[in-house]
C-alpha cells in the first residue's frame, strides 16, 4: 500500500532487505521528508511576532496542533506537543508528585512499555505505594488483581492501549471507566495504539501520550489531557509567565522541533492521499494491516508449537507485529540469522520486561519481534518465515520443496 510513497522502503527493496521492525519506529513518506527539508533549507527561523519567518513558525506549531487534535477527535485546547511519550510521562509525574502524599497507591501493569511505569514508580520518593498488576502467560491483565487494586483507591492508575510486544489491543475504555469509578487519575499509553487505527478517547482517559515518530513522521511526540487534568495540573503558577502560556513550562517545555514539526505536516499532507482527512485514511491503513496481521497469524499457526508466539493464539486478532521464539534455537542466534538475511527485525525485551518475563520466561523475557506497517506486503512477511524455516529445520504443515 502506497510502498513506492517511502523512499527508505524502496531503498531496501533495491539491496534486498526487508524492514520488519516498524514498531520501533515507522519510515517517512517523501511529503513528510520534503516538508522537514524545506522548513531546515529555507523556513528555518524560531518563533516570534513582527517579521514574516518567525510570525510563519508560530502558524506551523498551532497548525501541527491542529492536525493531532483532528487525528483524535479531541478539541485543540486538549492536545499539546512533547519531545516523546516518555518525555511527556515523565514531565506529567513531576507535576503528580506535588499532589501525592504518604500512603496513596499508585498502579501500574506488567504489560506495559517502561515508559508507563518508570514515570509512576518514580513516584514512591514522594510516598506513594507502588501496585503493580500482573499478567497471565498470554500477557493479557490479571482481573481480579486490577479489581482489587483498585479497590483500595488508587491516586493515579496507568494504563497500555495496546502491547509494543504481544500486539494485544486491551479494552482501554472498560479499564479507564472502571479506573475513573475509583477516583483515580487515568494515564493511558497510545504510542502503539497510535500508527494502526483511529483511536477514540474515552471521557474518563486523563492524560494519553503518543509518539509521532510511529506513525510515519520524524521524531516527536503529543500529548491528550482531559479538562479537570488540565484546570489542576496546567496552573499558571507565575502572574507573568514567559510566552503567556503555563503549558510551556509544564508539558511543553521548551523549544519545540519545527523541523519535525513541519515534517509531521508533510504526514498528515500524506494521510490525505489516502483519504479526506488523516482521521480516515487512518481508518484505511487499519483495514489493510488487519489483512497482513491475518496472513502472518497463519504462517504462524502452521509452525506451531516449535515457533512459539507470544501473546493470545494465532486465531485471535492483534495489531501486526508478533514477538516469538523458536524450539531449540537462542533469541540471540536468530537474530543474527534474520541479519544476515537481510531483514531487519528486533530482538531483546522491548523495554517491556515485566511483560516479556512473563510470557517467555523460558527464553529469560528475550524474543524475536518482527513487526508490519501498511508499506509491508506479504513477500515481505514471506522473507521472515523463510529464516524462521531456515533456523527450525522444519517446514509447515502441508509445505513441501
Amino acid at each position: 500500500m502506497n510502498r513506492e510513497r517511502f523512499p527508505a522502503v524502496m531503498a531496501a527493496d533495491t539491496r534486498g532487505r526487508v524492514l520488519a521492525d516498524n514498531a520501533a519506529g515507522a519510515q517517512l513518506p517523501d511529503t513528510a521528508l520534503e516538508r522537514t527539508n524545506r522548513f531546515l533549507t529555507y523556513d528555518n527561523a524560531p518563533k516570534g511576532h513582527g517579521f514574516s519567518r518567525s510570525d510563519a513558525t508560530y502558524a506551523l506549531v498551532a497548525e501541527a496542533k491542529g492536525e493531532f487534535a483532528a487525528l483524535i477527535d479531541r478539541p485543540l485546547e486538549s492536545v499539546g506537543i512533547g519531545l516523546n511519550a516518555t518525555s511527556t510521562a515523565l514531565a506529567f509525574s513531576r507535576l503528580v508528585a506535588r499532589t501525592v502524599r504518604r500512603g496513596d497507591r499508585v498502579v501500574v501493569t506488567a504489560a506495559d512499555h517502561s515508559a508507563n511505569v518508570t514515570p509512576w514508580t518514580w513516584l514512591r520518593h514522594f510516598g506513594a505505594q507502588i501496585e503493580v498488576i500482573p499478567v497471565d502467560d498470554r500477557g493479557d491483565l490479571d482481573e481480579t488483581a486490577f479489581a482489587s487494586a483498585l479497590a483500595l483507591d488508587p491516586v493515579l492508575v496507568a494504563l497500555p492501549w495496546a502491547s509494543n510486544a504481544t500486539g494485544t489491543i486491551f479494552d482501554i475504555a472498560r479499564y479507564a471507566r472502571a479506573a475513573k469509578k475509583s477516583g483515580a487519575l487515568v494515564v493511558v499509553d497510545g504510542v502503539q495504539a497510535l500508527p494502526h487505527f483511529a483511536l477514540t478517547i474515552d471521557p474518563t482517559i486523563d492524560l494519553a501520550f503518543f509518539s509521532a515518530y510511529k506513525v510515519y513522521a520524524p521524531h516527536l511526540g503529543f500529548w491528550y489531557l482531559g479538562p479537570s487534568a488540565r484546570d489542576r495540573f496546567l496552573e499558571q503558577g507565575d502572574a507573568q509567565p514567559a510566552g503567556g502560556d503555563p503549558r510551556l513550562w509544564t508539558l511543553e517545555v521548551g523549544t519545540q522541533s519545527h523541523e519535525a514539526l513541519a515534517g509531521w505536516l508533510g504526514t498528515c499532507a500524506y494521510l490525505r492521499d489516502i483519504a479526506p482527512t488523516p482521521r480516515e485514511a487512518m481508518a484505511k491503513i487499519a483495514d489493510y494491516e488487519a489483512e497482513l496481521a491475518s496472513y502472518a497469524r497463519e504462517r504462524f499457526a502452521e509452525r506451531a508449537p516449535h515457533v512459539r508466539l507470544y501473546g493470545r493464539p494465532p486465531n485471535a486478532g492483534r495489531l501486526p507485529l508478533f514477538a516469538f521464539n523458536i524450539t531449540g534455537v537462542a533469541s540471540d542466534e536468530l537474530a543474527a540469522r534474520f541479519e544476515r538475511a537481510g531483514v531487519e527485525a528486533r530482538v531483546g525485551d522491548y523495554l517491556s520486561p515485566r511483560l516479556m518475563h512473563a510470557v517467555a520466561r523460558d527464553a529469560h523475557g528475550r524474543a524475536i519481534r518482527i513487526s508490519f506497517a501498511h508499506y509491508t506486503t506479504t513477500t515481505d512477511i514471506d522473507r521472515c518465515f523463510d529464516v524462521v524455516d531456515a533456523a527450525s529445520e522444519r517446514r509447515p504443515q502441508g509445505v513441501t520443496g
